[in-house]
C-alpha cells in the first residue's frame, strides 16, 4: 500500500513536516550560533571506493578538522556532528539531528568517484531539482546508501533512489532557504578554488535526500574524485584534509559575517511584513538606470549564478557585482516605501530576502540612503 500510493504520501508527510517547522525554524535568522557538520556514509556503508582508500574516512577526518577550526576561530558558535566516529547514520536521522539542535547551518562534505579515471575538481551542491544527467547520477549514488537501512521503503514512503520519477519531489523544495544555502554553497566553491587550484566544477543543484529535511541552509560538498589517482592522493593525505577543512572554515566566517551584516541592515529597514498588493507588469520588469537605488535582495553569491531567473519567479531578477559578491535582486525603485511594497510579495517566493540600497554600485545603509532620498526629492 505504502509502496504502491508512495508519492501521494510523500507529498502529504513533506508538506505537513513543512508547515510544522516553519514556526519554529531560524527564529533567529540574524546571528550564527549552531553549525551541524556531516561527514557523509560510515560504518557498514564505505561510499566511495579508490584505489586505497574509503570515502566514509576521508569525509570523518575532514568533518573533524572543520569543527575543530570552527570552535578555535569562532568560539561563539556551537558545533555538531552527525558522526565523530566510524558508525552508520541513516539519512533521516542526520537532518532529524541537526533540526533537533537548532543549527543555523548544516553541512554535508563528500567525495566523488565516476568510472572515468581523468574526472577530477570540486563541486558543492545545493537542494534542488537535477539540471543535468550528471547530477542526477551523483544524487542517485549518495541517495543509494538508504538501502543499507531496514524498511527503507516505509520510512521514505516509497521514494526509490535509483528511480529518476521519484526526484520530482525535489523541485517543490528548491525555494526552501535558496538564498543563504546558494551564498554560502558559492563561498565554500570559490575559498576551495582558491587553496587547492583544482579544477572548477561550480555550484550546481540536485536531490540529494540528506538536504531535503533539513530546517536551514544546507549544502553538500563533493571534495574530489577518488577515481581520479592524483586527487585520491591529495583527499588522503593530512595536508590535504587540512587545506580543504581550513577552506571550508574561511567560507563559514564570510558567510557568518556577512549574514549578521545584513541582519542590521535589515532591522533598519524593519520586519514587519508589508500589507499585501497586487505589483504590475511593467514594475516587475523596471530595472533603475541610475547611481542610487534600493531593491528587495534574494540571493548573494560568491560566483555568479548560471540560472537567476530561477531564484525569484514572476519577477525580473537583475544582478549587481558589489565587492567580493555577486547579489541578485528584484523590484528596484528609488523610493523606500515603493520598494518596501515589494517586499512582502518577494518574501512568499523567497522567505530570507530583504530590503538593500545600493550607491554608486556600492551597498550602503539604509539609514544613509534614507538620507540620499531625501535629498533627491
Amino acid at each position: 500500500m505504502i509502496i504502491r500510493y508512495g508519492a501521494g504520501w510523500f507529498l502529504l508527510v513533506f508538506l505537513f513536516f513543512i508547515l510544522s517547522l516553519s514556526a519554529v525554524a531560524q527564529a533567529d535568522l540574524g546571528k550564527i550560533r549552531c553549525v551541524c557538520i556531516d561527514a557523509g556514509h560510515g560504518g557498514k556503508d564505505p561510499g566511495c571506493v579508490g584505489s586505497k582508500s574509503y570515502e566514509k574516512n576521508i569525509t570523518l577526518k575532514v568533518a573533524l578538522e572543520v569543527g575543530r577550526l570552527i570552535k578555535e576561530k569562532v568560539p561563539d558558535v556551537k558545533v555538531v556532528y552527525t558522526r565523530q566516529k566510524d558508525v552508520f547514520v541513516q539519512l533521516g536521522d542526520r537532518s532529524k539531528f541537526a533540526n533537533d539542535q537548532k543549527a543555523d547551518l548544516f553541512i554535508s562534505i563528500h567525495a566523488n568517484a565516476v568510472k572515468e579515471r581523468s574526472v577530477r575538481g570540486i563541486e558543492t551542491y545545493i537542494l534542488g531539482l537535477h539540471k543535468t544527467e550528471a547530477n542526477l547520477k551523483v544524487a542517485m549514488r549518495e541517495n543509494s546508501v538508504i538501502k543499507y537501512e531496514d524498511d527503507y521503503t516505509v520510512k521514505y514512503a516509497g521514494f526509490d533512489p535509483s528511480n529518476a520519477e521519484s526526484y520530482i519531489i525535489f523541485s517543490m523544495m528548491q525555494s526552501l532557504y535558496l538564498g543563504k544555502s546558494l551564498e554560502f554553497a558559492g563561498l565554500v566553491q570559490e575559498e576551495l578554488i582558491k587553496s587547492t587550484a583544482k579544477k572548477d566544477r561550480s555550484v550546481q543543484q540536485a536531490g540529494y535526500l540528506v538536504l531535503k529535511d533539513v530546517a536551514m541552509p544546507a549544502i553538500l560538498v563533493e571534495l574530489g574524485f577518488l577515481s581520479n589517482p592524483e586527487e585520491e592522493i591529495f583527499l588522503n593525505s593530512s595536508a590535504g584534509q587540512r587545506k580543504m577543512a581550513n577552506s571550508i572554515v574561511t567560507a563559514f566566517i564570510r558567510y557568518k559575517a556577512h549574514v549578521e551584516r545584513n541582519s542590521a541592515i535589515l532591522s533598519q529597514a524593519g520586519t514587519e511584513d508589508s500589507e499585501e498588493v497586487s505589483v504590475p507588469d511593467e514594475e516587475k520588469n523596471t530595472v533603475i538606470p541610475t547611481d542610487f537605488f534600493y531593491a528587495v535582495q534574494v540571493a548573494s553569491a560568491g560566483a555568479k549564478i548560471k540560472e537567476p531567473a530561477k531564484l525569484c519567479s514572476s519577477f525580473s531578477v537583475c544582478e549587481i557585482h558589489t565587492g567580493d559578491r555577486y547579489r541578485y535582486y528584484v523590484g528596484a525603485a528609488q523610493s523606500f516605501d515603493d520598494v518596501k511594497k515589494s517586499l512582502g510579495k518577494v518574501r512568499k517566493i523567497v522567505k530570507d530576502c530583504f530590503i538593500i540600497a545600493v550607491h554608486k554600485g556600492k551597498l550602503i545603509k539604509i539609514a544613509e540612503a534614507r538620507e540620499i532620498e531625501k535629498k533627491l526629492k
